[in-house]
């Protein structure tokens, strides 16, 4: 099995997108990485979906857990939702992104598994670069797991 053979198609966002449409996007393909490409189409990231519902928290609940234990009520859905709306992937990803897993569409599979192993990625992003970077999709661990069985 090569990489394009097992790349699952998604849709790419690119950094200005809100984190709504981002949201929106992880739960309609229901991928556990968001991938963020430039203006091009180069790969910029896979963002966890973690990463995406970190950010939608209020600063004050993200820094101190215990301000759940005590009982927050519906604001914190209206507030979720705000910032949701407002808030660009550029305004919560490090200015530095890691350097996303990604391999060609003939990468085997022990090729897929060292990268996303080496990078701690949650997918490898299969990216053919004939004339300009043309995203074919993402392989996540439990695809790759599933083909050693």
């Amino acid at each position: 099995m090569r990489a394009r053979d097992l790349a699952w198609p998604c849709t790419p966002v690119q950094p200005d997108a809100t984190l709504r449409e981002a949201a929106e996007l992880l739960v309609r393909e229901r991928t556990p990485a968001l991938v963020v490409v430039s203006k091009d189409g180069s790969p910029l990231a896979a963002v966890p979906a973690s990463q995406i519902l970190a950010a939608a928290l209020p600063d004050a609940v993200r820094e101190d857990s215990l301000l759940l234990a005590t009982g927050v009520d519906a604001s914190l859905d209206r507030d979720v939702r705000t910032r949701t709306a407002s808030l660009r992937l550029t305004d919560v990803l490090p200015e530095h992104l890691p350097t996303p897993a990604v391999v060609g569409p003939n990468a085997s599979l022990p090729e897929m598994t060292a990268v996303m192993g080496r990078t701690g990625s949650p997918v490898v992003l299969v990216v053919d670069y004939d004339d300009q970077p043309h995203l074919i999709g993402t392989v996540d661990a439990t695809t790759l797991l599933q083909q050693y069985l």
